[in-house]
């Protein structure tokens, strides 16, 4: 594929500062001021307070400085929240097979351990799930995280662009897993579960609803069991997916076109 060649100003808001390339004029700038010092305030302020917190005045009031001083450092919130984000992914450092075993972790234990890792992070700095993706990868560590992940692929038969969708499909399932378990967590009590099945009970029709009735009379239900590992068994799912994926390219029944 030809490459164009990219000026800074193709770049979207932050992604130059954070490759280094760009840095806003510091010309009567604060010496104790720095966009590290920024970005490590506006993330301990998301992390107590959540993304809706930060504001550029926010920001430079727990610094202890004034707006305009953060403005010198930073030339939008926008720039701010993508230095943020790429911050708080930070470098991806999944686990490093055992001293002395130099084998490589299959793909799909490397693919877990993707997985595993990512949505640590987001546990770390849920505020992330608040931030929006609105294109591909384009900051230092996010592109970090994207590499791992072809790489735990690298092994797999999977065509390029199988490759490239799968590693969406699963970014995709675990930031909305993530987001639905952390969503729930608060109110995600025995207490509360059996209020609510005994509410579906006394509401639902059981002609009109039998399925749902007799799933949630089952007493072989697990639904607390499992409560807050959703991801573990959608995990395993997409993962079977590839599998068998893969088992029919090798058996010629589905070869890519």
């Amino acid at each position: 594929m030809p490459q164009k060649d990219l000026s800074l100003t193709d770049l979207p808001p932050g992604v130059a500062i954070a490759w280094g390339l760009d840095r806003p004029s510091t010309r009567g700038a604060k010496a104790e001021l720095s966009p590290a010092r920024i970005i490590e305030v506006a993330i301990r302020l998301a992390d107590k307070e959540g993304l809706a917190a930060v504001s550029m005045a926010r920001v430079a009031k727990d610094l202890g400085f004034t707006t305009m001083s953060l403005y010198r450092h930073l030339r939008s919130k926008e720039e701010l929240l993508v230095l943020m984000v790429d911050a708080a992914f930070g470098d991806p450092d999944l686990a490093a097979p055992e001293v002395g075993d130099r084998a490589e972790p299959d793909w799909r234990t490397a693919t877990r351990r993707w997985a595993k890792a990512i949505e640590q992070r987001y546990r770390e700095h849920p505020w992330i799930l608040d931030y929006p993706v609105t294109g591909p990868p384009a900051s230092p560590n996010e592109l970090l995280w994207l590499e791992q992940l072809l790489r735990a692929l690298a092994p797999t038969t999977l065509t390029a662009s199988e490759k490239l969708n799968s590693a969406l499909m699963l970014a995709n399932l675990v930031r909305s897993s993530t987001r639905m378990e952390l969503d729930v967590a608060d109110n995600d009590t025995p207490d509360a579960f059996e209020a609510y099945v005994g509410l579906l009970f006394q509401l639902l029709d059981p002609e009109q609803h039998r399925e749902v009735l007799g799933l949630f009379s089952d007493p072989e239900l697990a639904v607390m069991e499992d409560a807050g590992d959703e991801l573990s068994f959608a995990l395993e799912r997409y993962l079977d997916g590839m599998e068998a994926l893969m088992a029919r390219r090798g058996s010629g029944a589905d070869q890519p076109g």
